[in-house]
């Protein structure tokens, strides 16, 4: 490679680190990923909604979620579709509604988001998952 072509991939290194920094910050939360996959749905050539599939750690294990956005930037579901850990400590649809119809920063955190008796760990972790995936959809479109 030659010179200039090595600064541009240092300030793309750059710029990635600083972005990852800012989404942590305004998501409360660490990424441990910096690659996602996502998927748009589209009406007469127009993006409808948005989804993403992610894989996150609880405890020892894993959860993968589906979790769609409409163009507004609000969560319209998320599913939970694997779960690991023992099934006591999956959390309900009734409690991921708390999250519909949210922006990114509209979205209750692990401080106040509604508590689940013995699941601390993972209602902490889906709350920071869903937050972490919220602002990567809102750097994305807005």
């Amino acid at each position: 490679r030659d010179a200039q072509e090595s600064r541009g991939l240092g300030d793309v290194y750059k710029r990635q680190k600083e972005n990852i920094e800012k989404l942590s910050a305004k998501a409360e939360s660490k990424f441990s990923n910096r690659i996602f996959s996502y998927y748009e749905a589209s009406k007469n050539g127009q993006r409808v909604y948005t989804a993403y599939l992610i894989t996150h750690k609880l405890r020892t294990r894993t959860q993968t979620m589906f979790i769609v956005f409409k163009t507004n930037g609000e969560m319209k579901s998320a599913e939970v579709i694997a779960f690991y850990e023992p099934e006591e400590y999956i959390m309900t649809q009734p409690w991921l509604k708390q999250f519909i119809n949210k922006k990114s920063q509209q979205m209750p955190n692990t401080s106040n988001v509604m508590k689940v008796s013995n699941s601390t760990i993972s209602y902490n972790e889906t709350t920071k998952a869903i937050r972490r995936i919220a602002n990567v959809n809102s750097f994305i479109y807005d």
